[in-house]
């Protein structure tokens, strides 16, 4: 993975060295601290265990991308980002066989985006606005457990690794604001949604029951918070 990560970040930059000179292309780093928190559908009425969301958690997103333009006002928008998203639901019953349960977990991707970036002319000196539609293609590297409790047997725990799906499809919204500070420098800032499209959990989920996860629940991912970066 580490050697996957490297080839692309030296084809990025590879890329910015052929077709800088004609201002076709921009290299940049992004950060962008997030919200994350999770769409949980409960499948089954009739089971007396009522699924639901388990609250919200501060994460955050992190890596290179490449803005290839082919207009003044529009460019082909992809990279490699570093994400840590948050798996987290709780159920309650009045079967006393069943009781409540909650659950967190850590989720490391690596993801990379695919998108068309729209601009305006200029809004105010050296400024414009930008917005951001297309999709993400995410692959989880690792699972992490944080809390996880069931206040009877009707549940198990999941092992290692195994509650969450390998990766994921997302759409991908972002609107904000690119400052020109310098000849080839731009400072921006945003705004940005990701929403999975993809039941996250694995046929074993959370937790493990007499049935398939998604015979309880389903569960989305979502990303919503700032993103701050450069090009050059």
């Amino acid at each position: 993975m580490k050697n996957k990560t490297l080839l692309v970040i030296l084809l990025l930059f590879a890329s910015s060295s052929a077709f800088a000179q004609d201002n076709k292309f921009k290299l940049g780093i992004r950060f962008a601290p997030m919200f994350a928190f999770n769409k949980v559908a409960d499948n089954n009425d009739s089971d007396n265990i009522n699924f639901e969301t388990n609250g919200i958690g501060l994460r955050f997103s992190g890596g290179f991308f490449g803005d290839f333009y082919f207009g003044n006002n529009y460019a082909f928008h992809t990279g490699l980002w570093y994400s840590v998203n948050r798996g987290a639901l709780k159920f309650s019953s009045s079967d006393p066989q069943i009781k409540s349960g909650n659950a967190v977990y850590n989720l490391q991707q690596i993801q990379i985006p695919v998108a068309l970036k729209l601009f305006t002319n200029e809004i105010s000196t050296d400024m414009k606005l930008y917005f951001t539609l297309g999709g993400t293609l995410s692959l989880k590297i690792n699972e992490k457990r944080l809390e996880w409790n069931a206040d009877s047997s009707y549940f198990t725990r999941p092992g290692t690794g195994n509650a969450f799906v390998f990766g994921d499809i997302g759409l991908l919204l972002g609107m904000g604001v690119e400052y020109q500070m310098a000849e080839s420098t731009i400072l921006y800032g945003g705004i940005v949604y990701n929403r999975g499209l993809i039941d996250a959990v694995t046929k074993k989920g959370i937790f493990t029951g007499q049935k398939d996860a998604s015979d309880y629940y389903t569960l989305n991912n979502q990303l919503l918070g700032l993103e701050l970066g450069i090009k050059f």
